[in-house]
């Protein structure tokens, strides 16, 4: 199990050209919302691992565009392989952007510590990488991919999802959403190479609450 990791953080900058007031007001007020959308696919879904890996290594995650761009293009390789979804868990919820910082942190490591080893990370354009000797997964079944955002919203993203057509449009709206509006992101797969993926059991461990889409 390996994990890619892009954080960043600051305030949201002022675009330029004309506005509504009410965008004003959502981008730079104190409420932020944090938002998780985790989804398991069959292991099948090589191109799944193939293709964050090779992103998150181009990416420039220094730069407020290269972070968006992580965000888009991982959500694009997610909508490209929604044929081998299974199941899916999400969350978003508004917060004081006083407390915004230790809540993702939280949900972060709660993720991460899911995780037997930390193969391959980005953060801020600093990307480490090592290499580890996992045996043989029987019955291997599942990739489960994780989007942790922060952004500007002074409303949740997204409530209950149910069917693909509902976690399409999840996914399709954080894609979208105004340039300045990201804070955050962070990025987690497991597991990360082509040749591996998590048994049932593993799973069912692992990733308890997650529900299987309709």
């Amino acid at each position: 199990m390996v994990i890619s990791q892009v954080l960043k953080s600051g305030s949201t900058s002022h675009s330029e050209g004309k506005q509504s007031r009410s965008y004003h007001r959502e981008r730079d007020n104190n409420i932020v919302t944090i938002s998780q959308l985790k989804i398991a696919l069959l292991a099948s879904a090589t191109d799944v691992q193939s293709g964050l890996t090779e992103l998150s290594l181009r990416v420039d995650t220094s730069t407020e565009e290269g972070l968006r761009e992580l965000l888009q293009e991982s959500i694009l390789i997610l909508l490209r392989n929604s044929e081998y979804w299974t199941h899916h868990i999400n969350s978003s919820q508004k917060i004081h952007i006083d407390k915004a910082e230790a809540n993702f942190n939280r949900l972060s490591l709660e993720e991460r510590s899911k995780l037997s080893s930390e193969t391959l990370s980005n953060v801020e354009g600093n990307i480490k990488q090592t290499s580890v000797t996992s045996p043989d997964n029987e019955l291997a079944m599942y990739i489960v991919v994780s989007l942790l955002v922060g952004t500007a919203h002074d409303q949740p993203l997204f409530g209950d999802i149910r069917t693909p057509d509902d976690l399409k449009e999840a996914l399709n709206h954080l894609g979208s959403m105004p340039s300045d509006y990201l804070l955050k992101f962070e990025l987690i797969w497991s597991p990360q190479t082509e040749n591996e993926s998590l048994t049932y059991d593993e799973f069912i461990t692992e990733y308890t609450n997650m529900v299987e889409l309709v």
